[in-house]
Protein backbone atom coordinates (compact mmCIF):
# COMPACT_ATOMS: atom_id res chain seq x y z
CA UNK A 1 0.00 0.00 0.00
CA UNK A 2 1.33 3.44 -0.90
CA UNK A 3 2.42 5.75 1.88
CA UNK A 4 -0.14 8.36 2.84
CA UNK A 5 0.84 11.78 1.60
CA UNK A 6 0.47 15.05 3.45
CA UNK A 7 -2.47 15.98 1.19
CA UNK A 8 -4.08 12.62 1.91
CA UNK A 9 -3.58 13.23 5.63
CA UNK A 10 -5.41 16.53 5.41
CA UNK A 11 -8.33 15.01 3.53
CA UNK A 12 -8.67 12.10 5.98
CA UNK A 13 -8.04 13.99 9.23
CA UNK A 14 -10.06 17.17 9.51
CA UNK A 15 -8.07 18.22 12.57
CA UNK A 16 -5.17 19.05 10.29
CA UNK A 17 -7.25 21.80 8.73
CA UNK A 18 -7.30 23.65 12.05
CA UNK A 19 -4.85 26.37 12.95
CA UNK A 20 -2.17 25.71 15.55
CA UNK A 21 -4.10 27.79 18.07
CA UNK A 22 -7.33 25.89 17.45
CA UNK A 23 -5.57 22.55 17.67
CA UNK A 24 -3.91 23.66 20.90
CA UNK A 25 -7.30 24.46 22.46
CA UNK A 26 -8.56 20.95 21.66
CA UNK A 27 -5.46 19.32 23.07
CA UNK A 28 -5.61 21.40 26.24
CA UNK A 29 -9.18 20.28 26.77
CA UNK A 30 -8.17 16.63 26.56
CA UNK A 31 -4.90 16.95 28.49
CA UNK A 32 -5.86 15.29 31.78
CA UNK A 33 -2.69 14.50 33.78
CA UNK A 34 -4.52 11.68 35.56
CA UNK A 35 -5.60 10.12 32.23
CA UNK A 36 -3.09 11.18 29.56
CA UNK A 37 -3.97 8.33 27.21
CA UNK A 38 -6.77 10.28 25.47
CA UNK A 39 -4.55 13.16 24.38
CA UNK A 40 -1.73 10.79 23.44
CA UNK A 41 -4.12 8.71 21.31
CA UNK A 42 -5.31 11.85 19.53
CA UNK A 43 -1.78 12.69 18.46
CA UNK A 44 -1.39 9.19 16.99
CA UNK A 45 -4.42 9.19 14.72
CA UNK A 46 -2.50 10.15 11.59
CA UNK A 47 1.01 11.00 10.46
CA UNK A 48 0.29 14.72 10.24
CA UNK A 49 -0.71 14.84 13.89
CA UNK A 50 2.17 12.62 14.98
CA UNK A 51 4.64 15.08 13.47
CA UNK A 52 2.83 18.24 14.55
CA UNK A 53 5.13 20.46 16.64
CA UNK A 54 2.10 21.79 18.53
CA UNK A 55 1.03 18.33 19.59
CA UNK A 56 4.58 17.26 20.35
CA UNK A 57 5.05 20.16 22.76
CA UNK A 58 1.65 19.48 24.30
CA UNK A 59 2.48 15.79 24.67
CA UNK A 60 5.74 16.54 26.48
CA UNK A 61 4.02 18.97 28.85
CA UNK A 62 1.25 16.46 29.49
CA UNK A 63 3.69 13.68 30.31
CA UNK A 64 5.59 15.94 32.72
CA UNK A 65 2.30 16.74 34.44
CA UNK A 66 1.39 13.05 34.52
CA UNK A 67 4.67 12.15 36.22
CA UNK A 68 3.97 14.83 38.84
CA UNK A 69 0.44 13.48 39.35
CA UNK A 70 1.73 9.95 39.77
CA UNK A 71 4.27 11.10 42.36
CA UNK A 72 1.58 12.93 44.34
CA UNK A 73 -0.73 9.91 44.22
CA UNK A 74 2.08 7.70 45.49
CA UNK A 75 2.60 10.10 48.39
CA UNK A 76 -1.11 9.96 49.19
CA UNK A 77 -1.18 6.17 48.75
CA UNK A 78 -3.71 6.07 45.96
CA UNK A 79 -3.82 5.61 42.20
CA UNK A 80 -4.48 8.25 39.57
CA UNK A 81 -7.73 6.45 38.83
CA UNK A 82 -8.81 6.65 42.47
CA UNK A 83 -7.97 10.34 42.65
CA UNK A 84 -9.87 11.18 39.47
CA UNK A 85 -13.08 9.67 40.84
CA UNK A 86 -12.58 10.66 44.50
CA UNK A 87 -15.51 12.15 46.37
CA UNK A 88 -13.49 12.58 49.58
CA UNK A 89 -9.80 13.49 49.59
CA UNK A 90 -8.22 13.43 53.03
CA UNK A 91 -4.53 13.64 53.78
CA UNK A 92 -2.85 15.16 56.81
CA UNK A 93 0.81 14.36 57.06
CA UNK A 94 3.53 16.03 55.04
CA UNK A 95 2.29 17.67 51.85
CA UNK A 96 4.51 20.61 50.92
CA UNK A 97 4.21 23.53 48.53
CA UNK A 98 5.32 21.41 45.54
CA UNK A 99 2.65 18.81 46.34
CA UNK A 100 0.02 21.53 46.60
CA UNK A 101 1.18 22.96 43.26
CA UNK A 102 0.61 19.53 41.71
CA UNK A 103 -2.81 19.20 43.31
CA UNK A 104 -3.72 22.67 42.06
CA UNK A 105 -2.58 21.69 38.57
CA UNK A 106 -4.75 18.57 38.70
CA UNK A 107 -7.79 20.57 39.77
CA UNK A 108 -7.14 23.10 37.01
CA UNK A 109 -6.76 20.50 34.26
CA UNK A 110 -9.00 17.58 35.22
CA UNK A 111 -11.33 19.36 37.59
CA UNK A 112 -11.90 16.49 40.05
CA UNK A 113 -15.61 16.92 39.29
CA UNK A 114 -16.85 14.47 41.96
CA UNK A 115 -14.84 15.83 44.86
CA UNK A 116 -17.11 17.13 47.63
CA UNK A 117 -14.79 16.99 50.66
CA UNK A 118 -11.18 18.19 50.71
CA UNK A 119 -9.41 17.73 54.06
CA UNK A 120 -5.79 18.88 54.00
CA UNK A 121 -5.54 19.74 57.69
CA UNK A 122 -2.27 19.34 59.60
CA UNK A 123 0.11 19.37 56.65
CA UNK A 124 1.77 22.67 57.65
CA UNK A 125 2.35 23.71 54.05
CA UNK A 126 2.20 27.41 54.95
CA UNK A 127 1.45 30.41 52.76
CA UNK A 128 3.41 29.00 49.82
CA UNK A 129 1.38 25.79 49.76
CA UNK A 130 -1.97 27.52 49.97
CA UNK A 131 -1.00 29.95 47.21
CA UNK A 132 -0.01 27.04 44.96
CA UNK A 133 -3.28 25.23 45.60
CA UNK A 134 -5.25 28.40 44.89
CA UNK A 135 -3.60 28.73 41.48
CA UNK A 136 -5.70 25.75 40.41
CA UNK A 137 -8.97 27.16 41.71
CA UNK A 138 -10.26 29.38 38.94
CA UNK A 139 -13.86 30.31 38.26
CA UNK A 140 -16.06 27.23 38.55
CA UNK A 141 -13.22 25.00 39.80
CA UNK A 142 -14.13 22.12 42.12
CA UNK A 143 -17.84 22.50 41.26
CA UNK A 144 -19.00 19.82 43.72
CA UNK A 145 -16.79 20.83 46.65
CA UNK A 146 -18.86 21.28 49.82
CA UNK A 147 -16.32 20.91 52.64
CA UNK A 148 -12.80 22.34 52.83
CA UNK A 149 -10.60 21.83 55.89
CA UNK A 150 -7.21 23.57 55.75
CA UNK A 151 -6.74 23.96 59.49
CA UNK A 152 -3.34 23.64 61.19
CA UNK A 153 -1.30 24.53 58.12
CA UNK A 154 0.76 27.49 59.31
CA UNK A 155 -0.50 30.12 56.86
CA UNK A 156 -1.27 33.72 57.75
CA UNK A 157 -2.29 36.90 55.94
CA UNK A 158 -0.88 36.12 52.49
CA UNK A 159 -2.48 32.69 52.49
CA UNK A 160 -5.83 34.19 53.49
CA UNK A 161 -5.53 36.74 50.69
CA UNK A 162 -4.87 33.99 48.13
CA UNK A 163 -7.94 32.09 49.31
CA UNK A 164 -10.04 35.25 49.25
CA UNK A 165 -9.00 35.97 45.67
CA UNK A 166 -10.15 32.58 44.33
CA UNK A 167 -13.44 32.78 46.25
CA UNK A 168 -14.07 36.22 44.77
CA UNK A 169 -13.30 34.72 41.36
CA UNK A 170 -16.09 32.16 41.66
CA UNK A 171 -14.28 29.03 42.82
CA UNK A 172 -16.04 26.43 44.97
CA UNK A 173 -19.56 27.82 44.41
CA UNK A 174 -21.23 25.17 46.61
CA UNK A 175 -18.92 25.54 49.62
CA UNK A 176 -20.85 24.91 52.85
CA UNK A 177 -18.12 24.22 55.42
CA UNK A 178 -14.80 26.06 55.68
CA UNK A 179 -12.34 25.26 58.45
CA UNK A 180 -9.31 27.56 58.63
CA UNK A 181 -8.85 27.30 62.37
CA UNK A 182 -5.39 27.32 63.97
CA UNK A 183 -3.85 29.45 61.25
CA UNK A 184 -2.84 32.89 62.46
CA UNK A 185 -4.52 35.01 59.82
CA UNK A 186 -5.32 37.85 62.26
CA UNK A 187 -7.66 40.78 61.73
CA UNK A 188 -6.26 41.58 58.30
CA UNK A 189 -6.67 38.02 57.12
CA UNK A 190 -10.32 37.80 58.08
CA UNK A 191 -10.91 41.27 56.62
CA UNK A 192 -9.59 39.98 53.28
CA UNK A 193 -11.87 36.93 53.44
CA UNK A 194 -15.03 38.69 54.56
CA UNK A 195 -16.24 39.93 51.18
CA UNK A 196 -16.37 36.50 49.49
CA UNK A 197 -17.42 34.67 52.66
CA UNK A 198 -20.43 36.92 53.16
CA UNK A 199 -21.62 36.17 49.63
CA UNK A 200 -21.18 32.37 49.60
CA UNK A 201 -24.77 31.21 49.09
CA UNK A 202 -24.40 27.81 50.78
CA UNK A 203 -21.98 28.58 53.63
CA UNK A 204 -23.21 26.96 56.86
CA UNK A 205 -20.11 26.42 59.01
CA UNK A 206 -17.11 28.70 59.50
CA UNK A 207 -14.41 27.61 61.92
CA UNK A 208 -12.13 30.50 62.93
CA UNK A 209 -10.89 29.07 66.24
CA UNK A 210 -7.41 30.25 67.28
CA UNK A 211 -6.82 32.56 64.30
CA UNK A 212 -5.61 35.59 66.31
CA UNK A 213 -8.79 37.48 65.49
CA UNK A 214 -9.66 40.43 67.72
CA UNK A 215 -12.44 42.99 67.87
CA UNK A 216 -11.43 44.52 64.54
CA UNK A 217 -11.84 41.13 62.89
CA UNK A 218 -15.22 40.61 64.54
CA UNK A 219 -16.30 43.98 63.16
CA UNK A 220 -15.33 42.83 59.66
CA UNK A 221 -17.51 39.77 60.10
CA UNK A 222 -20.69 41.24 61.55
CA UNK A 223 -20.90 44.97 60.88
CA UNK A 224 -23.48 46.17 58.34
CA UNK A 225 -24.66 42.73 57.27
CA UNK A 226 -27.52 42.86 54.81
CA UNK A 227 -30.27 40.27 54.48
CA UNK A 228 -28.41 38.25 51.83
CA UNK A 229 -25.10 38.00 53.70
CA UNK A 230 -24.39 34.97 55.88
CA UNK A 231 -28.06 34.15 55.48
CA UNK A 232 -27.44 30.37 55.78
CA UNK A 233 -24.58 30.48 58.27
CA UNK A 234 -25.49 28.14 61.12
CA UNK A 235 -22.23 27.87 63.05
CA UNK A 236 -19.29 30.18 63.57
CA UNK A 237 -16.46 29.34 65.94
CA UNK A 238 -14.47 32.25 67.35
CA UNK A 239 -13.06 30.49 70.40
CA UNK A 240 -9.47 31.00 71.55
CA UNK A 241 -8.98 34.31 69.78
CA UNK A 242 -8.45 37.89 71.03
CA UNK A 243 -12.08 38.99 71.27
CA UNK A 244 -12.92 41.35 74.14
CA UNK A 245 -16.19 42.58 75.62
CA UNK A 246 -16.34 45.15 72.81
CA UNK A 247 -16.27 42.42 70.16
CA UNK A 248 -19.08 40.58 71.93
CA UNK A 249 -21.04 43.82 71.91
CA UNK A 250 -20.67 44.01 68.15
CA UNK A 251 -22.19 40.55 67.80
CA UNK A 252 -25.06 41.54 70.11
CA UNK A 253 -25.76 44.61 67.95
CA UNK A 254 -25.72 42.54 64.75
CA UNK A 255 -28.11 39.98 66.20
CA UNK A 256 -30.50 42.66 67.49
CA UNK A 257 -30.44 44.28 64.04
CA UNK A 258 -31.75 41.07 62.48
CA UNK A 259 -28.50 39.65 61.07
CA UNK A 260 -27.36 36.01 61.20
CA UNK A 261 -30.84 34.42 61.08
CA UNK A 262 -29.66 30.81 61.03
CA UNK A 263 -27.17 31.33 63.84
CA UNK A 264 -30.06 32.67 65.91
CA UNK A 265 -32.06 29.55 65.10
CA UNK A 266 -29.23 27.14 65.96
CA UNK A 267 -27.53 29.16 68.73
CA UNK A 268 -24.45 28.45 66.69
CA UNK A 269 -21.82 30.95 67.83
CA UNK A 270 -18.92 30.02 70.11
CA UNK A 271 -16.93 32.81 71.77
CA UNK A 272 -15.34 31.23 74.85
CA UNK A 273 -12.00 29.58 75.33
CA UNK A 274 -9.05 31.90 75.79
CA UNK A 275 -10.77 35.03 74.46
CA UNK A 276 -10.29 37.89 76.97
CA UNK A 277 -14.02 38.67 76.84
CA UNK A 278 -15.57 38.32 80.28
CA UNK A 279 -18.40 35.93 81.06
CA UNK A 280 -21.11 38.65 81.24
CA UNK A 281 -20.24 39.82 77.71
CA UNK A 282 -20.38 36.26 76.37
CA UNK A 283 -23.70 35.71 78.18
CA UNK A 284 -25.01 38.89 76.55
CA UNK A 285 -24.43 37.31 73.14
CA UNK A 286 -26.36 34.21 74.18
CA UNK A 287 -29.16 36.32 75.63
CA UNK A 288 -29.45 38.36 72.43
CA UNK A 289 -29.74 35.15 70.41
CA UNK A 290 -32.34 33.72 72.77
CA UNK A 291 -34.25 36.99 72.65
CA UNK A 292 -34.68 36.70 68.88
CA UNK A 293 -35.15 32.96 68.69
Amino acid sequence: MAAVTSDDDTSRCLLLALSHDELGVIVDGLADPLHPVVAVALSSTCKGLRTSPVLERARLILMQRHFRAVALCETMVMSCEELSYAEVLEYGDSLDADDLATLGMIVRTSGLPRLHCLDLSRNFFGNAGLRELCKGLGCGAAPSLITVDISYNGFCLTGAEALAAVLLGGAMPKLATLCINDNHIGNQGIAALVAPLRKLPALKTLNLTNCEIGDEGVASLVDNLDKNEFKRLERIWLKDNLVTDAGCGMVVTAVRNGALPMIVRTNGIRLGGTNPARDPAIRAVKDAIRGRA
